[in-house]
Protein backbone atom coordinates (compact mmCIF):
# COMPACT_ATOMS: atom_id res chain seq x y z
CA UNK A 1 0.00 0.00 0.00
CA UNK A 2 1.13 3.69 -0.78
CA UNK A 3 2.56 5.03 2.19
CA UNK A 4 0.53 8.36 1.65
CA UNK A 5 -2.69 6.12 2.00
CA UNK A 6 -1.92 4.26 4.81
CA UNK A 7 -1.01 7.23 6.79
CA UNK A 8 -4.23 8.43 5.99
CA UNK A 9 -5.92 5.13 6.60
CA UNK A 10 -4.21 5.33 9.93
CA UNK A 11 -6.06 9.24 10.37
CA UNK A 12 -9.34 7.82 9.16
CA UNK A 13 -9.17 4.58 12.38
CA UNK A 14 -7.98 7.01 14.81
CA UNK A 15 -10.82 9.81 14.24
CA UNK A 16 -8.34 12.52 12.83
CA UNK A 17 -9.33 15.23 10.42
CA UNK A 18 -7.76 14.70 6.83
CA UNK A 19 -5.97 18.04 5.46
CA UNK A 20 -6.60 19.59 2.14
CA UNK A 21 -3.82 17.78 0.58
CA UNK A 22 -4.79 14.48 1.74
CA UNK A 23 -8.42 15.40 0.48
CA UNK A 24 -6.46 16.15 -3.48
CA UNK A 25 -4.62 12.79 -3.12
CA UNK A 26 -7.51 10.52 -2.30
CA UNK A 27 -9.55 12.66 -5.09
CA UNK A 28 -6.73 11.78 -7.85
CA UNK A 29 -5.18 8.79 -6.55
CA UNK A 30 -7.00 6.26 -4.29
CA UNK A 31 -8.63 4.11 -5.99
CA UNK A 32 -12.76 3.60 -5.79
CA UNK A 33 -12.72 0.56 -3.11
CA UNK A 34 -9.93 1.90 -1.45
CA UNK A 35 -12.38 5.23 -0.92
CA UNK A 36 -15.42 2.88 -0.23
CA UNK A 37 -14.16 1.14 2.34
CA UNK A 38 -12.42 4.03 4.42
CA UNK A 39 -15.73 5.92 3.47
CA UNK A 40 -17.62 3.20 5.34
CA UNK A 41 -15.38 3.39 8.29
CA UNK A 42 -16.82 6.80 8.63
CA UNK A 43 -19.90 6.35 8.35
CA UNK A 44 -20.27 3.20 10.74
CA UNK A 45 -18.53 5.44 13.10
CA UNK A 46 -21.14 8.09 12.84
CA UNK A 47 -24.49 6.41 12.00
CA UNK A 48 -23.72 2.55 12.44
CA UNK A 49 -26.30 0.08 10.03
CA UNK A 50 -29.09 2.95 10.02
CA UNK A 51 -29.93 5.01 6.67
CA UNK A 52 -32.41 8.24 6.48
CA UNK A 53 -34.73 9.44 3.46
CA UNK A 54 -37.90 11.29 3.28
CA UNK A 55 -40.54 11.20 0.86
CA UNK A 56 -40.62 14.80 -0.61
CA UNK A 57 -42.43 16.78 -3.52
CA UNK A 58 -40.53 19.83 -5.44
CA UNK A 59 -42.95 22.94 -5.63
CA UNK A 60 -41.11 25.53 -7.96
CA UNK A 61 -43.41 28.59 -7.83
CA UNK A 62 -42.17 30.69 -10.67
CA UNK A 63 -38.85 29.89 -13.01
CA UNK A 64 -38.73 33.18 -14.14
CA UNK A 65 -35.23 34.54 -12.86
CA UNK A 66 -33.67 37.78 -12.89
CA UNK A 67 -30.07 35.60 -12.89
CA UNK A 68 -28.49 33.60 -15.81
CA UNK A 69 -26.39 31.12 -14.32
CA UNK A 70 -25.01 29.51 -17.96
CA UNK A 71 -25.67 25.48 -16.27
CA UNK A 72 -29.04 26.54 -15.88
CA UNK A 73 -31.76 25.08 -17.90
CA UNK A 74 -35.11 26.04 -15.44
CA UNK A 75 -34.78 29.86 -15.59
CA UNK A 76 -36.81 32.11 -17.91
CA UNK A 77 -36.94 35.67 -18.86
CA UNK A 78 -39.75 37.43 -17.98
CA UNK A 79 -41.65 37.26 -21.10
CA UNK A 80 -40.68 34.26 -22.78
CA UNK A 81 -43.37 31.79 -23.45
CA UNK A 82 -41.66 29.07 -21.12
CA UNK A 83 -41.97 31.51 -18.02
CA UNK A 84 -44.26 30.75 -15.64
CA UNK A 85 -45.93 32.10 -11.69
CA UNK A 86 -48.11 29.49 -9.70
CA UNK A 87 -51.24 31.10 -8.05
CA UNK A 88 -52.27 30.51 -4.56
CA UNK A 89 -54.50 27.95 -5.86
CA UNK A 90 -52.37 25.77 -8.18
CA UNK A 91 -49.33 25.82 -5.07
CA UNK A 92 -52.51 24.31 -2.67
CA UNK A 93 -52.65 21.70 -5.00
CA UNK A 94 -49.33 20.61 -5.31
CA UNK A 95 -49.39 20.49 -1.47
CA UNK A 96 -52.57 18.96 -1.41
CA UNK A 97 -51.20 16.02 -4.30
CA UNK A 98 -47.86 15.68 -1.90
CA UNK A 99 -49.60 14.75 1.51
CA UNK A 100 -51.76 12.68 -0.55
CA UNK A 101 -49.58 10.57 -2.00
CA UNK A 102 -47.80 10.04 1.48
CA UNK A 103 -44.94 13.13 1.24
CA UNK A 104 -43.53 14.30 4.75
CA UNK A 105 -41.74 17.40 2.90
CA UNK A 106 -42.21 20.08 0.66
CA UNK A 107 -38.81 21.32 -1.35
CA UNK A 108 -39.95 24.63 -2.41
CA UNK A 109 -37.26 26.36 -4.65
CA UNK A 110 -38.07 29.19 -7.85
CA UNK A 111 -36.22 31.76 -9.96
CA UNK A 112 -36.01 35.20 -8.62
CA UNK A 113 -38.71 36.89 -10.31
CA UNK A 114 -38.09 40.67 -10.17
CA UNK A 115 -41.23 41.78 -10.76
CA UNK A 116 -43.04 39.77 -7.37
CA UNK A 117 -42.56 41.35 -3.99
CA UNK A 118 -41.08 39.81 -0.82
CA UNK A 119 -44.59 39.19 0.40
CA UNK A 120 -45.32 36.75 -2.78
CA UNK A 121 -42.47 34.53 -0.96
CA UNK A 122 -43.39 34.76 2.18
CA UNK A 123 -46.95 34.00 1.95
CA UNK A 124 -46.33 30.81 -0.23
CA UNK A 125 -44.58 29.59 2.91
CA UNK A 126 -47.59 30.17 5.18
CA UNK A 127 -50.39 29.30 2.98
CA UNK A 128 -48.93 26.17 2.89
CA UNK A 129 -48.16 25.67 6.49
CA UNK A 130 -52.03 26.93 7.51
CA UNK A 131 -53.53 24.44 5.40
CA UNK A 132 -51.01 21.67 5.54
CA UNK A 133 -49.00 22.03 9.12
CA UNK A 134 -47.73 18.03 8.81
CA UNK A 135 -45.97 18.69 5.65
CA UNK A 136 -42.09 19.82 6.90
CA UNK A 137 -41.12 22.81 4.39
CA UNK A 138 -37.62 23.02 3.08
CA UNK A 139 -37.68 26.22 1.54
CA UNK A 140 -35.46 28.87 -0.44
CA UNK A 141 -31.89 28.49 -1.37
CA UNK A 142 -29.29 30.58 0.22
CA UNK A 143 -29.19 32.90 -3.57
CA UNK A 144 -33.01 33.24 -2.97
CA UNK A 145 -32.71 34.56 0.93
CA UNK A 146 -29.89 37.18 -0.52
CA UNK A 147 -32.23 37.86 -2.89
CA UNK A 148 -34.66 38.96 -0.61
CA UNK A 149 -32.90 40.62 1.55
CA UNK A 150 -32.21 42.86 -1.94
CA UNK A 151 -35.15 43.22 -2.02
CA UNK A 152 -36.31 44.40 1.43
CA UNK A 153 -32.99 46.27 2.74
CA UNK A 154 -33.46 43.61 5.56
CA UNK A 155 -31.05 41.65 7.04
CA UNK A 156 -31.01 38.06 6.06
CA UNK A 157 -31.05 36.66 9.72
CA UNK A 158 -34.59 38.98 10.97
CA UNK A 159 -36.18 37.45 7.67
CA UNK A 160 -34.74 33.75 8.15
CA UNK A 161 -36.56 34.39 11.62
CA UNK A 162 -40.37 35.79 9.83
CA UNK A 163 -39.78 32.92 7.57
CA UNK A 164 -39.77 30.53 10.14
CA UNK A 165 -42.98 32.15 12.36
CA UNK A 166 -44.59 31.52 8.83
CA UNK A 167 -43.58 27.95 9.08
CA UNK A 168 -40.39 27.61 7.21
CA UNK A 169 -38.96 23.86 8.20
CA UNK A 170 -35.58 24.09 7.03
CA UNK A 171 -33.21 25.43 4.17
CA UNK A 172 -32.57 23.15 0.74
CA UNK A 173 -28.41 23.47 -0.01
CA UNK A 174 -28.73 24.23 -3.57
CA UNK A 175 -26.88 27.33 -4.89
CA UNK A 176 -23.73 26.06 -3.60
CA UNK A 177 -22.71 25.12 -6.95
CA UNK A 178 -18.32 25.65 -6.47
CA UNK A 179 -17.20 28.19 -3.90
CA UNK A 180 -14.05 29.00 -5.11
CA UNK A 181 -14.24 32.30 -7.22
CA UNK A 182 -12.18 31.24 -10.11
CA UNK A 183 -14.97 29.50 -10.89
CA UNK A 184 -17.77 30.76 -9.32
CA UNK A 185 -17.12 34.08 -11.28
CA UNK A 186 -17.83 32.53 -14.47
CA UNK A 187 -20.18 30.12 -14.46
CA UNK A 188 -22.48 32.70 -11.85
CA UNK A 189 -21.28 35.54 -11.39
CA UNK A 190 -24.07 38.08 -10.34
CA UNK A 191 -25.64 35.91 -7.65
CA UNK A 192 -24.82 34.96 -3.76
CA UNK A 193 -21.26 34.50 -3.31
CA UNK A 194 -19.78 31.68 -0.95
CA UNK A 195 -19.32 33.92 1.77
CA UNK A 196 -22.71 34.87 1.62
CA UNK A 197 -24.34 31.74 1.24
CA UNK A 198 -22.48 30.15 4.08
CA UNK A 199 -23.26 32.98 5.93
CA UNK A 200 -26.70 32.68 5.63
CA UNK A 201 -26.47 28.98 6.37
CA UNK A 202 -24.63 30.20 9.69
CA UNK A 203 -27.74 32.33 10.61
CA UNK A 204 -30.40 29.61 9.49
CA UNK A 205 -28.61 27.28 11.98
CA UNK A 206 -28.18 29.69 14.78
CA UNK A 207 -32.27 30.11 14.39
CA UNK A 208 -32.36 26.26 14.70
CA UNK A 209 -33.37 25.91 11.23
CA UNK A 210 -31.32 22.72 10.24
CA UNK A 211 -29.86 22.86 6.13
CA UNK A 212 -28.39 20.25 3.12
CA UNK A 213 -25.66 21.49 1.63
CA UNK A 214 -24.62 20.73 -2.06
CA UNK A 215 -21.73 20.89 -4.60
CA UNK A 216 -22.11 21.25 -8.16
CA UNK A 217 -19.54 19.52 -10.09
CA UNK A 218 -18.09 18.09 -13.51
CA UNK A 219 -17.73 21.20 -15.48
CA UNK A 220 -14.94 23.19 -15.22
CA UNK A 221 -13.83 22.88 -12.08
CA UNK A 222 -10.75 20.74 -10.81
CA UNK A 223 -10.00 19.28 -7.94
CA UNK A 224 -8.62 21.45 -6.16
CA UNK A 225 -11.57 23.43 -6.06
CA UNK A 226 -13.79 20.87 -4.48
CA UNK A 227 -11.20 19.96 -1.71
CA UNK A 228 -12.12 24.09 -1.49
CA UNK A 229 -15.44 23.42 -1.19
CA UNK A 230 -16.07 20.64 1.05
CA UNK A 231 -13.50 21.86 3.83
CA UNK A 232 -15.05 25.31 3.68
CA UNK A 233 -18.63 23.00 4.07
CA UNK A 234 -16.68 21.20 6.48
CA UNK A 235 -15.63 23.84 8.79
CA UNK A 236 -18.91 25.53 9.11
CA UNK A 237 -20.82 22.00 10.63
CA UNK A 238 -17.71 21.91 12.98
CA UNK A 239 -19.05 25.09 14.09
CA UNK A 240 -22.50 24.19 13.93
CA UNK A 241 -23.66 20.75 13.30
CA UNK A 242 -26.36 22.42 10.91
CA UNK A 243 -26.40 20.56 8.23
CA UNK A 244 -28.23 17.29 7.76
CA UNK A 245 -27.04 16.24 4.41
CA UNK A 246 -24.54 16.74 1.61
CA UNK A 247 -26.08 16.40 -1.88
CA UNK A 248 -23.17 16.20 -4.98
CA UNK A 249 -24.98 17.66 -7.94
Amino acid sequence: MDHRLSVIREKVEAAERLSFDEGVYLHDEADLFTLGELANVVRERKNGNLAYYNVNTHINPTNVCVYRCIFCAFRADLKSPKGYVMSDEQILHRAAEAEGRGATELHIVGGLHHQLPYEWYLNTVRIIHKAYPRLHLKAYTAVEWDWFARLTGRPTRDILAEFKEAGLGSLPGGGAEIFHPEVRDVICEHKADADSWLRIHREAHELGLRSNATMLYGHIENTRHRIDHLIRLRELQDQTGGFQTFIPL
